[in-house]
């Protein structure tokens, strides 16, 4: 695949149509594979497409890719509203990364994610250490479950 602007996301839209081109991107370690990665993210409507690759680009030896992939993490958490185990430790690996990623750490990207993984999944579904650290929406106290006050719509 070729690819005249790589560092805009909408050159990358043809891995809709072809979502290897972003294992291809992580493999050969291109510059702008978390950027293709969050093409996908961001416009493809399946998880199990999805999510693989998430997990790929997360052990990826560049850290760029590695901080796209912990942005995907949060967009697939908004999304769709979940996520799975596998990528819960890679999360909380990513929490201690202090690799510099241009002023910054990839650990910061890590606790976006975090923080929108908090925000966007149902709390009885994500581990007990990061609803500790990451509280998203709580039910007021007091509140019966299912009244409007017990919880936060949020749109799809």
């Amino acid at each position: 695949m070729t690819i005249e602007q790589p560092w805009f996301i909408g050159s990358w839209i043809g891995v809709l149509e072809r979502p290897e081109a972003v294992d291809e991107a992580v493999d050969r370690n291109d510059e702008y594979a978390g950027v293709a990665l969050l093409a996908l993210v961001l416009n493809h409507p399946e998880p199990g497409v999805v999510l693989p690759r998430i997990k790929e680009a997360l052990a990826s030896p560049s850290a760029q890719t590695r901080a796209n992939a912990l942005q995907s993490v949060g967009h697939y958490a908004r999304l769709h509203r979940s996520i799975d185990d596998e990528v819960m430790k890679r999360l909380r690996r990513a929490l201690g990364d202090r690799t510099p990623l241009h002023r910054f750490q990839v650990r910061g990207y890590a606790f976006n994610a975090a923080s929108d993984v908090g925000m966007f999944v149902r709390r009885r579904e994500i581990p007990r250490w990061l609803r500790r650290r990451f509280a998203g929406p709580r039910r007021r106290s007091g509140s019966p479950v299912g009244s409007p006050a017990s919880h936060i719509h949020l749109p799809r």
